[in-house]
C-alpha cells in the first residue's frame, strides 16, 4: 500500500467512526477531518465530496463485512444452522460492544440516504443483495445436509432473515438493548 493509500485509509477509518455515530447528515467534512486530525484540504485531496467519502466508506465496510461473513458462514466444519446462528451471535456481540449506538452502517446509510442519493442507493443495493446471497447459500447447504428445512425457498428465507435482522438491529439501537436481537436468534431455528 502506498503512502497516499495509507493516508486515505486513515482519514476514511477515522471519519467512518464519526459517520457511524452521527449519520451522513449529522456529520460534516469538518467533523471527519477533526476525527482524522488532518487539515480540511487533506480531505479534498482524497475525496472530491462528502458523498464520495460515503461511497468509499460503504465499499470499505462492505469489504470488511464480506470477509467476516465468509469466515463465519464458510466454516464447513459446522452444520449450516450452527454457522448461521454463530454469524448472528457475532452481530449481537458487535452491536453490544457499541452499546447499541451504531447499528449496521450499511443499513443506516440505506435508511438515511437511499431517497436522497442515487449514487449511494445504487451502491448499497448490490452489497445488501450480496449479503443476502451469502445467507441463501448457507441455507441451501443446510437443506442439502439436512440441518435446514428443505421445504422452504432458500432465497426467500435469506431475504426474510436478512431484512428481519436489519429491523432487529434498528430496534436494538432504539431500545439500547439486545432484546430484539435475542428474539431474532430465538426465531432463527423455527424459521429454518
Amino acid at each position: 500500500m502506498s503512502k497516499r493509500e495509507i493516508k486515505k485509509e486513515a482519514i476514511l477509518v477515522a471519519g467512518m467512526e464519526v459517520m457511524k455515530a452521527q449519520g451522513y447528515n449529522g456529520c460534516s467534512v469538518k467533523d471527519i477531518v477533526d476525527a482524522a486530525k488532518v487539515p480540511k484540504g487533506s480531505f479534498y485531496n482524497y475525496f472530491p465530496s462528502k458523498e464520495q467519502f460515503a461511497l468509499d466508506a460503504i465499499e470499505f465496510t462492505a469489504s470488511e463485512a464480506r470477509t467476516h461473513a465468509q469466515a463465519l458462514l464458510g466454516d464447513c466444519s459446522e452444520c449450516a444452522l450452527d454457522r448461521l446462528t454463530r454469524f448472528f451471535h457475532a452481530g449481537i456481540a458487535c452491536a453490544e460492544s457499541s452499546e447499541f449506538k451504531v447499528g449496521c452502517f450499511l443499513g443506516n446509510m440505506c435508511q438515511e440516504m437511499a431517497d436522497s442519493s442515487d449514487s449511494i442507493r445504487q451502491r448499497l443495493d448490490p452489497i445488501l443483495n450480496g449479503k443476502t446471497r451469502l445467507i441463501a447459500d448457507v441455507i441451501k447447504e443446510g437443506q442439502e445436509g439436512g440441518s435446514v428445512n428443505a421445504a422452504i425457498d432458500a432465497a426467500v428465507a435469506a431475504e426474510f432473515l436478512f431484512n428481519a435482522w436489519e429491523g432487529a438491529l434498528m430496534r436494538a439501537k432504539a431500545a439500547k438493548s439486545r432484546k430484539a436481537l435475542d428474539a431474532f436468534v430465538a426465531m432463527l431455528k423455527h424459521v429454518l
